[in-house]
């Protein structure tokens, strides 16, 4: 089905009031698109709102229908990943640092031997000509 700009509008900002969108949350807002009648494409941002509330209204909504044994397991899963990600980079950072470190310790001393300057000597052997 195709919507109007304002219909879409609604949607988006259904979307977006979901602190985590899975698959019973694109359920639930699937169930909300069938909800808005075919005959409604020409409908203004205020009569969908009047139809089916606030974003906020339908989020809360959602909340209050959905079990809260999974909506838990879901926060816990959410702060679990969150939190191995920052160790993730907290690790890497300290890593790149170290390599940093150890780059800038090499380029000290490629730089401190012969004072940055290499010296090349060029021998000619009995025989050859120079051309």
């Amino acid at each position: 089905m195709t919507y109007n700009k304002n219909v879409k509008k609604y949607i988006k900002q259904c979307k977006y009031l979901f602190p985590s969108y899975g698959k019973s949350e694109k359920e639930y807002i699937r169930k909300l698109i069938d909800n808005i009648d075919d005959g409604s494409h020409d409908m203004t941002y205020d009569e969908v709102v009047e139809r089916l509330g606030t974003p906020k209204e339908v989020i809360i909504s959602y909340y209050e229908q959905e079990d809260m044994d999974k909506l838990i397991e879901k926060a816990k899963v959410r702060r679990l990943l969150k939190n191995f990600l920052s160790v993730a980079l907290v690790v890497l950072l300290v890593f790149l640092c170290y390599k940093a470190y150890i780059y800038q310790k090499t380029f000290e001393e490629v730089r401190d031997s012969k004072d940055g300057y290499f010296e090349e000597t060029i021998e000619v052997k009995e025989g050859y000509e120079i051309e």
